[in-house]
């Protein structure tokens, strides 16, 4: 192989490494941006998780506290379950004060 089709050959993979990682960089994978009807079709053991990174996220309580895995499981997870079969196409970031 001559150098010109090597060099050839770097270009064009560079090129379409970039455009894939530009792809993907736009796509944020976070609960917050997780519609209510993904939430509904997870598996209920993933739900607890999920629920605590909504509900937890951006909150700023005293002495850096937190709300509770156990209460998250308890309390926000069925709040969050009834408001998504209400609203399935909202987007569980739009609903973390009516889970808290």
């Amino acid at each position: 192989m001559n150098i010109k089709a090597y060099v050839s050959v770097i270009i064009a993979a560079a090129a379409f490494s970039a455009t894939m990682n530009s792809a993907f960089a736009t796509q944020e994978t976070t609960p917050q941006n997780m519609t209510c009807q993904e939430f509904m079709d997870m598996n209920p053991k993933s739900m607890t998780p999920v629920a605590f990174w909504v509900v937890n996220r951006n909150t700023d309580f005293k002495g850096g506290d937190y709300i509770h895995w156990h209460e998250v499981e308890t309390v926000s997870v069925p709040r969050i379950f009834k408001q998504c079969q209400k609203t399935p196409k909202a987007k569980l970031g739009e609903l973390t004060q009516s889970a808290k």
